[in-house]
């Protein structure tokens, strides 16, 4: 039997626990399509907002961005520089090596473009809107992630895709559509990886407050994958693989456009993002049980 208060309330449950079961009672009640809705309508509000606090300043906003576009056009530049005084880098051409870099451009720019709300994640806890988030009728872990949609992103991720797109038809065999299949197949395998690494970052911040530099651990690390795995050490090659799956994430894709990944490698990435998302998630909604408002 359910032991229950002076006010007739289940024992450790007050008005505010009652609200938010009440909230997520109306969540699970809606269908597939209803559901979808609703969340791209939490979707289209948050990036308004978003787009009003980056509207704010212009100049800091066009600065950022074109910084952003500088650095990919300065890397292009260095990789030209190298291929004037050797013919291959691992084995790649100056095409083949550009392709990982953008694959890497690309998945680091989806990343950062949905997920760039986790970024706060500490800033959320520690003001307190962690707490809201939580007695809202909404899944916490899509609030907390689009908590922010950076549109300079967006605009920076084009000319990555126009440059992908060119760089496809200069390899040897120009566009080749099972290859372009696989390759978009496995730079969305990638984002599921990106994914599962930002929630894992996020519940460490939950538990702890004092986590969120561990992302910047991650960005640093996913440095690596500008390059090809092949450059680097057996032991580094196996890290990038298996502990960090860095090269599942970029060099996969393009290794599947070139043709030179094996039917155990795509299986292997397919398998790492299973994995991943849902221990990530898993963890999460372990952090999310034993978080106690650090607000009050």
């Amino acid at each position: 039997m359910v032991r229950k208060a002076a006010d007739g309330r289940p024992e450790g449950r007050g008005p505010r626990a009652e609200k938010f079961d009440g909230y997520r009672a109306q969540s699970l009640g809606l269908g597939p399509r209803a559901w979808a809705l609703k969340y791209s309508r939490i979707w289209l509000k948050l990036a308004v907002m978003s787009w009003g606090v980056q509207a704010a300043t212009p100049l800091s906003s066009c600065g950022y961005l074109l910084g952003k576009l500088l650095r990919i056009a300065f890397f292009l530049i260095f990789l030209s520089a190298i291929f004037k005084h050797t013919q291959a880098l691992a084995g790649y051409s100056l095409e083949e090596a550009a392709l990982f870099f953008l694959t890497f451009n690309l998945v680091d720019i989806l990343g950062q473009l949905f997920f760039r709300g986790i970024y706060g994640i500490r800033g959320m806890v520690r003001e307190g809107d962690f707490d809201y988030y939580l007695i809202q009728p909404t899944n916490v872990l899509y609030r907390v992630c689009f908590n922010m949609v950076d549109f300079l992103d967006l605009i920076t991720v084009l000319p990555v895709l126009w440059l992908t797109f060119y760089f496809f038809r200069q390899i040897p065999g120009g566009l080749r559509p099972f290859g372009l299949i696989l390759y978009s197949l496995l730079t969305i395998n990638g984002l599921f990886i990106a994914f599962a690494i930002h929630v894992l970052v996020a519940s460490l911040a939950v538990l702890t407050q004092e986590m969120e530099n561990t992302i910047w651990i991650y960005r640093d690390l996913m440095a690596l994958g500008r390059f090809p795995a092949d450059i680097y050490s057996g032991p580094m090659r196996l890290i990038l693989t298996f502990v960090l799956p860095i090269a599942v994430m970029v060099s996969f894709p393009a290794k599947a456009y070139l043709g030179r990944l094996s039917g155990l490698a795509l299986v292997y990435s397919i398998f790492v993002s299973i994995i991943s998302v849902v221990l990530s998630v898993s963890f999460w909604a372990f952090a999310t049980r034993k978080y106690t408002s650090i607000s009050s």
